[in-house]
């Protein structure tokens, strides 16, 4: 499939954690700078500066963005560095924490029951293992549902429920079931040929859309998988080696994050996005819990 990507902004960062918002804006993480930004139209400006690393991201339905807080690791420069965990930008800016459990928090994203679940790798990435959590949004109150042996990266629900994580090092999209508050055994979804794999999203068909990292001097790609794991398309937006992570509008806006040259693309998609759960229960006026 050949597409036309829009490019907005020029020497923004490292960047990561794309999520569109209510009002028709987009938020983003440069994870080197320690700030969020949000795009207007064609206008990035700088919304909140929480310091750290600010890596993924998830909006509440009151418009609060969620922050996956490394701590200032890399690529985030040392002398940043602050408590890693799960921080909370109000909508007039302000920065809150919300916990400090979390080592070194990579994504994270709504589940049905109105919780944060979140990856928390152990860095550097070499060291292969790393934890996922479930976060309650209002008090903090964090559960380490497990511990991997693998690089846990993306994180984001299917349509039906199902909880799907990117394992990085091992160029793997898994399926994780939750049986009694614990991790049970992942099932392999996806084995990716080239690339690892980095943020990802869900059109309303269940289609995959994964924001594949180079392995070599090559092009990162947006590779598209059915919602068997069969790969339907390879996109290279560009030349960057660092495609990070996408997101998806319900309208069909598909933005990217391109962290090597610290800007941000944008195109129309052939698909809507599947609505993360927050917009579900807004649509639904009852409560996700």
């Amino acid at each position: 499939m050949m597409m036309k990507f829009e490019t907005l902004g020029s020497d923004l960062g490292y960047l990561e954690g794309p999520v569109h918002l209510t009002d028709g804006t987009v938020a983003f993480t440069a994870v080197d700078r320690g700030c969020v930004y949000r795009l207007r139209g064609e206008d990035v400006a700088v919304f909140a500066s929480p310091g750290g690393g600010p890596n993924g991201a998830a909006v509440g339905e009151d418009g609060t963005i969620f922050i996956a807080q490394n701590g200032g690791r890399r690529p985030a420069p040392k002398q940043r560095e602050i408590s890693g965990g799960v921080q909370a930008i109000r909508p007039d800016g302000r920065v809150e924490t919300i916990t400090t459990d979390p080592v070194a928090s990579n994504d994270l994203c709504f589940g049905p029951d109105g919780r944060l679940y979140v990856t928390d790798p152990t860095l550097p990435r070499a060291r292969h293992d790393g934890r996922i959590w479930r976060v309650d949004p209002e008090t903090g109150d964090a559960e380490l549902l497990g511990s991997t042996n693998w690089f846990p990266n993306g994180i984001g629900f299917n349509r039906s429920g199902d909880l799907y994580v990117a394992a990085m090092d091992l160029q793997q999209i898994l399926v994780v079931p939750i049986e009694d508050d614990v991790l049970s055994t992942p099932h392999l979804l996806v084995q990716m040929e080239y690339g690892y794999p980095d943020g990802f999203a869900f059109d309303v068909d269940g289609n995959l859309i994964v924001a594949a990292v180079s392995i070599d001097s090559g092009a990162g790609q947006l590779q598209v998988y059915d919602p068997a794991g069969s790969l339907l398309d390879v996109i290279e937006p560009g030349n960057s080696a660092h495609y990070t992570n996408v997101a998806l509008s319900p309208s069909g806006v598909l933005v990217v994050t391109d962290a090597s040259g610290g800007q941000l693309l944008r195109t129309d998609w052939p698909t809507r996005g599947l609505p993360l759960y927050t917009e579900r229960v807004a649509v639904r006026g009852s409560s996700p819990r």
